[in-house]
């Protein structure tokens, strides 16, 4: 089920949208506007660093590059947690901007995601937002996981260091 936090000034809420918890997660998207976003992106710097470093991208984006984009409302930052409120994982979900139409991109994930669950949840959300498409680049093993919730291979990406 969906959720949005009502009756708290914006710059208050610590969450913008929070589903309830199912399969043990509850998926978050962390104000920009909050007070405590600054705290929150603390928390999960060590699991963003881990991914940054695993898809062997630090020549392109660092890890203090995706939370200045967050920080300047570039990119949306989402968490799961668990029945306790622990942080289980965290998801940075940028924005693109195409001749026929404008997407989100997963620029990082890390940690613990049903994404049966996520997907078409972020799929919803981003949706009555306007945008048109979800894209996401990543190891073979991703095709595997998207393919059943109708995701199909598009490109291969080749990177030289020139």
């Amino acid at each position: 089920m969906l959720m949005a936090v009502t009756g708290t000034p914006e710059a208050e809420k610590e969450y913008i949208f929070t589903t309830l918890l199912e399969t043990g997660l509850s998926y978050k998207l962390v104000n920009a506007d909050s007070p405590l976003l600054r705290k929150k992106l603390a928390e999960c710097y060590s699991r963003i660093e881990h991914m940054v470093e695993k898809v062997k991208c630090e020549d392109l984006y660092t890890t203090d590059d995706l939370i200045k984009k967050i920080i300047n409302k570039e990119s949306d930052f989402w968490i799961s947690t668990d029945g306790d409120d622990n942080i289980m994982g965290c998801l940075i979900i940028g924005f693109g901007q195409m001749p026929r139409g404008k997407g989100i991109c997963a620029e990082a994930i890390e940690g613990k995601f049903d994404f049966y669950k996520l997907v078409p949840m972020l799929e919803k959300y981003y949706k009555k937002l306007g945008f048109n498409f979800f894209e996401m680049s990543g190891r073979k093993g991703w095709e595997k996981i998207m393919k059943p919730l109708g995701y199909e291979f598009k490109t291969v990406t080749l990177r030289k260091k020139l």
